[in-house]
């Protein structure tokens, strides 16, 4: 079991999303660099509404990696995407 503050590279944090982006769109990114479940955006559920980011599971480590690699810093929506291995106590949250 991991502990709080410790990373899984298996699992991504997708950050600083618009809160019209779909998981559909995330998907799109996201396919290029290995299979893994889609994408779950983070829903509010007091609201329904999204949150701003969202997670992604990576079947492969190197894969993940990748993604980080090639996606941090880029824009989608007008956003400038913050892309990193999540944190143990991140998964799960959507």
């Amino acid at each position: 079991m991991c502990r709080p503050g410790r990373t899984t590279h298996l699992h991504l944090y997708i950050g600083n999303l618009s809160y019209l982006t779909t998981a559909e769109e995330l998907a799109g990114l996201l396919t290029p660099f290995g299979p893994g479940a889609p994408p779950e955006l983070a829903i509010d559920p007091a609201t329904g509404l999204p949150r701003g980011y969202a997670l992604c599971h990576f079947d492969d480590e190197a894969a993940a990696l990748a993604a980080v690699a090639a996606l941090n810093g880029t824009v989608l929506r007008g956003r400038v995407l913050v892309v990193r291995p999540a944190h143990a106590d991140e998964e799960g949250r959507c």
